[in-house]
């Protein structure tokens, strides 16, 4: 894993971002990157953006923004507010 400088702005550590990156909860391929999100040894929910190779290179990284909730739902799930 390579981290660069923009995945260290929003200061998720090194540990917690190959947590995430070793047992996602969602895999998002997002053209050439993908977006991984999973869960901290804190238990906070973080999303990670990878360029995928060898080594993966670690793009972005921070605690998971509501705009990314969706890709936790199980499909057929209802949003919030909505009847199935």
């Amino acid at each position: 894993m390579r981290l660069t400088r923009s995945a260290r702005k929003h200061g998720i550590a090194a540990d917690d971002i190959r947590q995430v990156l070793a047992a996602p909860l969602r895999t998002v391929v997002q053209g050439d990157v993908e977006l991984r999100i999973g869960l901290t040894a804190g238990r906070d929910l973080i999303e990670v953006v990878v360029a995928p190779g060898d080594p993966v290179i670690v793009l972005h990284a921070m605690r998971l923004r509501p705009a990314n909730y969706r890709f936790l739902r199980r499909p057929g799930q209802a949003d919030s507010g909505e009847t199935a």
